[in-house]
C-alpha cells in the first residue's frame, strides 16, 4: 500500500513567500557593468598602443612618396625606351626573303614564287622541282628555319636544282 504524501507548506509565521517570489527587482544590471568594463580596457590598450608606437610616421611616408615617385619615373623612363625600340624596324624572316629574291645574285640562281595561302614548302617543292623531298633545300635557300611559318605574299627564291 502505498501511502501519499502531502506537500510542504511552512507554517504561517506572518512571511509570505509568494510576495517576493515575483517582485520586479530593479537593482544595477550585470551586462552593462561588464560593457563599461570592456570599453575601458579597449579604450586603455588602445592608448597604451599608441604611447608604445615608435617614430616619426610622417618621416617614412614622405620617404615612401619620394621612392614612389621615383619608381614612376623609371617606369616612364622604360616605357619611351620600349616605345622607341618597338618604333624600329626589325628585320623578320619574311623581310630576309624578300631582300634575297631582290638581290641581283639571288635572280641569278633561281626564279622567285610569291607564297599564296594554303602553299607549304613541301608542294612548292613537288609543284616547281616535281620532288616534295626538296622543301629543305628551298628552306636552306631562304634561310627558313620553320617550314610551318610561311606569311602570304612572302617571296622565297626557288633553287636552280627546281628551275633548271
Amino acid at each position: 500500500m502505498t501511502e501519499t504524501f502531502k506537500p510542504y507548506e511552512p507554517e504561517d509565521s506572518g512571511y509570505d513567500y509568494d510576495e517576493y517570489a515575483y517582485e520586479d527587482r530593479r537593482g544595477p544590471n550585470v551586462l552593462w557593468g561588464r560593457i563599461i568594463a570592456l570599453i575601458v580596457a579597449l579604450a586603455l590598450a588602445f592608448w597604451f598602443g599608441r604611447a608604445t608606437a615608435g617614430g616619426d610616421d610622417e618621416g617614412q611616408l614622405s620617404e615612401l612618396r619620394d621612392e614612389l615617385e621615383q619608381a614612376q619615373q623609371e617606369n616612364e623612363d622604360l616605357e619611351n625606351q620600349l616605345a622607341a625600340a618597338q618604333a624600329e624596324t626589325v628585320e623578320t624572316p619574311a623581310d630576309t626573303a624578300t631582300d634575297a629574291a631582290t638581290d641581283p645574285a639571288a635572280e641569278e640562281e633561281g626564279e622567285t614564287y610569291v607564297v599564296q595561302r594554303g602553299d607549304t614548302l613541301r608542294g612548292i617543292a613537288q609543284t616547281f622541282c616535281g620532288d616534295p623531298q626538296l622543301d629543305d633545300l628551298i628552306a636552306s635557300e631562304n634561310g627558313i628555319e620553320d617550314a610551318t611559318q610561311l606569311s602570304v605574299g612572302e617571296e622565297i627564291v626557288l633553287p636552280a636544282e627546281c628551275t633548271g
